[in-house]
């Protein structure tokens, strides 16, 4: 989950108690918003930079241990772990909620869940180790691989994507009383889906009709019904000719890289040291070739990998890298693997801009490619052909051959099937000549008009006979006003021809006029016009940019694919309250104000209740022994040889590190106070 989806979800409430926050007020007063600068490395650099000891503290247990999954209170107390109290965890982590850095969720029975959404965490990778990805260079041995970054071939996600819509458009997605696709369907689909099964297999990605689709149907499905490109309506899956515009009308790489986007969604690895693989990768210059050896090196020397890298462990771990996230996205063609035999197999690049943190990116990718028409009514399509181009092909010629030059046949029955889906011989010829590198050859041109000559001069069309029982029923139906836009013809003295879509508005007609007709059983596909239901199934696309139309390029796409989300955190209810200080000390007002306030030399009794209440809170003690500031976490008080003694993790002057475990007898100090980070802390 990012942040524009949390703020289309976000009641008004939290987000402006979040807009009050005051270090967030420059930006807002110049007119930013809210999920721009939850996103901004140079602004949360200055939020960094203002954050309290515990705050920073937590927040970089969470980058470095937990990542964007969800946590609950005692995950945080872990990752966490150290010279941190458990009340100093809960302070950090509610200034880290009051600023939207993290997000809090209600479970079913009042727990809390909290969520640092997945672009936050990649804007902290980039502020807490800006140098992360320095010294990533080229792969070793690649220095005689191009520089220049490979287009997308084959399989590629994006083709995958574009093959089916042609196969929706041409065939038709009919669904089974079960919901799925009908087996021949399938079947046929996934010839059309080039997609490797054993690239995805281990993901153990979880979906529905798992009994029926395999793991590269169900991806190909959910991305299409996320992105609306098919939406399911009256017992099959039909295209969203709107979405597939504004999808076609967008360059390969910028296609690439929302479906990128989508993928991350639903495949990001839990581990956190996985996902900053993810983000280093993403991290990488455009057309570097770069390797999993590499990658976890640079995780390794910045802390990032819980334990060494040492023998067996260095193997597993680069083979997660593999088998998770790099041959699966080289699979999906994102990335191209390297066939050198000198660089070796093992490294990788993208095969697009990715520009995820760049809004400008996309500028110059324009397709204004052209194909070229054959004599032999062959057209080659290069891969700078753009999607709307392609479509229109698939339309009125067959694909033969599908590879980084694409070949389609211009022949009688793909001119048909042309004109049968609304366009005419004249579109077909204008079409050809706006595109064709090098026009398109006479014969050719003569030829598809020869081949839609005979075309409309015959045609089938669905009617009714609306039948009258005698001619003088006859006669009075002819004379109805009303009726004498619905009667096409008349056969003979008693019936009547009409279109199948007048039925019902004739049948009102004569009811008026005193008869009382009967309606027949009018199957649903027969009520529409013919025209429609020809046109409709291989749909011209518009190329204006209509208000829906601009809706559909900025709005995420709709969770509705197939693929179970990763976590349950989506079905959640955001926490709209914000925690105070109060809700981490409930019974504050229980506590005597001088143990709060300056330092004091107490009787052993009330020394051991402070130990106590310190240890039930939760939280910090700050001990003079020896005219040495100690801040002490205690952990346990117990009985010893008349006396007693605290045991504790010890920081001597409340600095930061050199943290020990301490075991002091009551006696062996001299002043004390309670501290309660978020209270009197400031020290």
């Amino acid at each position: 989950m990012n942040y524009s989806q949390l703020l289309v979800r976000m009641p008004r409430e939290l987000k402006s108690r979040l807009e009050a926050e005051t270090v967030y007020a420059p930006w807002l007063g110049q007119g930013a918003s809210l999920g721009q600068l939850w996103t901004d490395p140079v602004v949360m650099e200055t939020v960094c930079n203002r954050l309290s000891r515990s705050e920073r503290t937590v927040l970089e247990a969470i980058v470095r241990r937990i990542g964007c999954e969800p946590f609950d209170d005692a995950e945080l107390e872990r990752a966490a772990a150290g010279p941190l109290s458990g009340a100093e965890v809960k302070m950090g982590l509610a200034g880290l909620l009051r600023k939207g850095i993290v997000f809090s969720f209600l479970k079913t029975w009042g727990e809390h869940l909290y969520l640092m959404p997945e672009d936050g965490f990649a804007c902290w990778q980039d502020v807490l180790f800006p140098d992360l990805p320095s010294g990533l260079g080229e792969a070793p041995g690649s220095a005689g691989l191009s520089p220049v970054p490979a287009f997308p071939g084959e399989p590629n996600l994006a083709h995958d994507l574009f093959h089916s819509l042609v196969f929706a458009a041409e065939q038709g997605l009919k669904l089974t009383k079960n919901g799925t696709l009908h087996k021949k369907q399938l079947q046929k689909l996934s010839e059309r889906v080039r997609l490797p099964e054993e690239a995805l297999e281990p993901l153990s990605l979880k979906y529905a009709y798992a009994d029926t689709y395999s793991p590269k149907i169900a991806l190909v499905l959910d991305m299409l019904l996320r992105l609306q490109l098919i939406v399911s309506e009256d017992e099959q899956l039909k295209l969203g000719v709107e979405a597939v515009a504004v999808f076609l009308d967008q360059p390969l790489a910028a296609q690439m890289r929302r479906l990128y986007g989508l993928w991350k969604t639903l495949a990001l690895p839990a581990a956190a040291w996985l996902q900053h693989a993810v983000l280093l990768l993403e991290r990488v210059n455009e057309g570097t070739w770069i390797t999993a050896e590499q990658l976890l090196g640079r995780l390794e020397a910045f802390g990032l990998l819980p334990g060494t890298l040492e023998g067996g462990e260095r193997a597993e771990r680069t083979r997660y890298l593999l088998r998770l996230w790099l041959e699966p996205l080289a699979a999906l063609g994102f990335l191209e693997q390297s066939s050198d035999p000198i660089c070796g197999p093992g490294a990788y690049r993208w095969t697009f801009p990715l520009g995820l943190r760049d809004k400008s990116a996309g500028e110059d990718e324009a397709e204004d490619g052209g194909f070229m028409v054959q004599p032999d009514f062959d057209i080659l399509v290069p891969p700078d052909v753009a999607g709307k181009v392609r479509w229109e092909l698939c339309c009125l010629a067959d694909l033969v051959t599908r590879d980084q030059v694409s070949v389609y046949k211009l022949s009688k029955e793909s001119v048909k099937r042309a004109l049968e889906n609304g366009r005419t011989a004249a579109e077909i010829c204008d079409f050809l000549e706006r595109h064709a590198l090098y026009g398109v050859p006479d014969h050719v041109r003569l030829s598809i008009g020869q081949w839609a000559k005979p075309y409309g001069k015959t045609v089938f069309t669905q009617a009714l006979l609306l039948r009258c029982a005698d001619d003088e029923t006859a006669r009075t139906v002819t004379k109805l006003p009303a009726a004498s836009p619905y009667v096409k013809e008349m056969l003979n003295g008693r019936d009547f021809l009409i279109a199948a879509a007048d039925a019902k508005p004739l049948a009102v007609v004569l009811e008026k006029a005193g008869f009382m007709p009967g309606l027949p059983a009018i199957p649903a596909a027969q009520t529409g016009m013919h025209g429609e239901t020809s046109s409709s199934r291989f749909p011209k696309l518009s190329a204006e940019r209509t208000a829906s139309v601009m809706k559909l390029l900025s709005v995420e796409p709709v969770d509705k694919g197939l693929i179970y989300s990763r976590n349950s955190v989506a079905f959640l209810r955001l926490q709209t309250r914000l925690p105070e200080a109060s809700d981490v000390y409930p019974s504050l007002q229980d506590i005597p104000p001088t143990w709060l306030r300056d330092y004091r030399n107490y009787h052993l009794s009330t020394r051991k209740e402070i130990v106590e209440k310190a240890i039930e809170m939760r939280s910090v003690l700050q001990i003079r022994k020896n005219g040495t500031d100690f801040r002490i976490v205690p952990r346990k008080v117990q009985e010893t040889r008349g006396t007693w003694c605290m045991t504790g993790l010890g920081l001597s002057g409340g600095a930061q590190d050199e943290t020990s475990e301490v075991r002091w007898l009551a006696e062996e100090w001299q002043e004390m106070r309670l501290i309660l980070p978020g209270i009197n802390d400031k020290y």
